[in-house]
């Protein structure tokens, strides 16, 4: 019986062997395809976080770059600040220079500088920039409250949007409304000093590299203040060599005590109404200071003659002013000042003397001299009168003006004395009379070799 052969398997057929094959190249090149697409993924993640740790270092290195470049700019504003405040020692707006760096270094627009020489000390406001406060005052209560807090902290106050809006809108009222605020106690010396108030940043918030800023000016300005204290030793003993010749003269004269501060102090006040330059303003203080200085010429029977004078009297009373002038202008730092002493007598109308001048012939600081000088004259009494009323002081005046006195002088005058300034004297004797009008020349000679350029705000 012959065996029959076995049917053929699939697999033994070429044809499915072949698809067969086919068909396990198809899924090793789909799991390869599978495995590409995985790995591809993973790199595209890989990728993606290099791409984003690259943004964020490069991010990093911007705001290092922004970051440095700014610090480079407070400490070139910082370097311009200080020469400015350097340059100024021997002028009486080291305050408001420090400030202005405290401000351009901050990037704030506005801002007050509010001294007190210890934390419960009386509050005065030494400069200003755009705040409606007014130089030599007590600051406003919202700007007081917030000085302060400052200084019972001991530490800065940062009020940025809400909280400014908050403190500001009701009880800051026009010019004393802030958008944003940091108050700093400013140290000098290691002596408290006050405190800065910077205001209206310009881009944004406070933040703490601004205040380490604000903190750094007072660590800068601390040289500053030291050469400005002793520059003020240096004046005190000057002015207080050349007044004794006043002192003496009111030692033989009772009845003028006082009455060349007074006169010195309304005269500054009228050359301020009247815009003079800070040099004419130092003219007119000093010149009103020292006006008498000549009497010490004069016999004490003249000076403290009860009744009406002799005529030959009357020559040797006139002669006080070309005895002050010549005593005067031996003084490098007063010889200007001799110039308003001599003629404080002269008339507007051309009847004074002793040189006969009138109108704006006059040395306009002697024309404010002479008003202020008559005015405390007629409130004080006299070996030869009694005191007058202020009122009829002031009829005085006004019947005056145009004949004895400048018109302006006099209106500016009669508005000085309705001013709270005028009620209201600052305790700083520097603030009366400032500088000595021969130091303009010396601080002329230094500000001249420290060039450079003025300040730019720190963007």
């Amino acid at each position: 019986m012959a065996t029959s052969e076995p049917a053929p398997t699939q697999s033994d057929d070429p044809v499915i062997a072949h698809l067969q094959g086919a068909a396990e190249a198809y899924r090793d090149i789909d799991a390869q395809r599978a495995e590409d697409e995985r790995e591809l993924e993973i790199a595209r993640h890989q990728l993606a976080e290099a791409r984003s740790h690259t943004q964020r270092i490069q991010a990093e290195l911007d705001s290092e770059r922004w970051n440095a470049e700014r610090e480079r700019q407070r400490a070139e504003c910082l370097k311009e600040a200080m020469r400015q405040i350097h340059g100024a020692l021997f002028s009486g707006d080291v305050s408001t220079l420090i400030l202005r760096a405290c401000l351009t270094i901050s990037g704030a627009t506005r801002g007050v500088y509010v001294t007190a020489r210890r934390p419960d000390g009386a509050l005065r406001v030494r400069a200003e920039i755009d705040v409606d406060a007014m130089v030599g005052a007590p600051p406003p209560p919202v700007l007081a409250e917030l000085c302060r807090e400052a200084l019972d902290k001991n530490d800065t106050i940062v009020c940025n949007e809400a909280e400014a809006e908050e403190r500001f809108a009701v009880n800051g009222g026009e010019g004393l409304s802030f958008r944003n605020c940091v108050a700093a106690p400013v140290v000098l010396l290691a002596n408290l000093d006050g405190v800065v108030l910077a205001a209206d940043k310009s881009d944004g918030d406070f933040d703490d590299r601004d205040i380490e800023a604000l903190i750094s000016v007072g660590d800068q300005a601390a040289v500053a203040v030291k050469n400005r204290h002793l520059e003020r030793a240096l004046q005190t003993a000057y002015v207080h060599t050349v007044t004794i010749l006043a002192d003496a003269v009111e030692a033989k004269d009772p009845y003028t005590h006082g009455h060349c501060e007074l006169a010195s102090r309304y005269a500054r006040l009228i050359a301020a109404r009247l815009g003079l330059s800070e040099y004419e303003r130092a003219l007119v203080c000093y010149g009103a200071l020292l006006h008498d200085v000549g009497k010490i010429g004069v016999s004490d029977g003249v000076l403290n003659k009860p009744g009406p004078l002799l005529p030959e009297e009357v020559q040797l009373m006139r002669a006080h002013v070309r005895v002050g002038h010549d005593l005067l202008r031996n003084v490098p730092a007063l010889h200007d000042v001799a110039e308003v002493v001599l003629h404080h007598h002269e008339h507007y109308d051309g009847s004074g003397y002793p040189d006969g001048m009138s109108g704006n012939e006059i040395p306009m600081p002697a024309r404010i001299v002479a008003v202020a000088d008559a005015y405390c004259a007629m409130i004080t009494r006299r070996s030869y009168k009694e005191a007058y009323p202020e009122s009829d002081a002031r009829a005085e005046l006004r019947r005056c003006s145009g004949t004895q006195f400048d018109p302006e002088v006099v209106d500016a005058f009669l508005a000085v004395l309705d001013s709270p300034e005028a009620q209201d004297p600052d305790d700083d004797e520097f603030a009366e009379c400032g500088l000595l009008p021969g130091f303009e020349r010396l601080q002329d000679d230094v500000t001249a070799g420290w060039g450079g350029a003025p300040m730019q705000p720190v963007g």
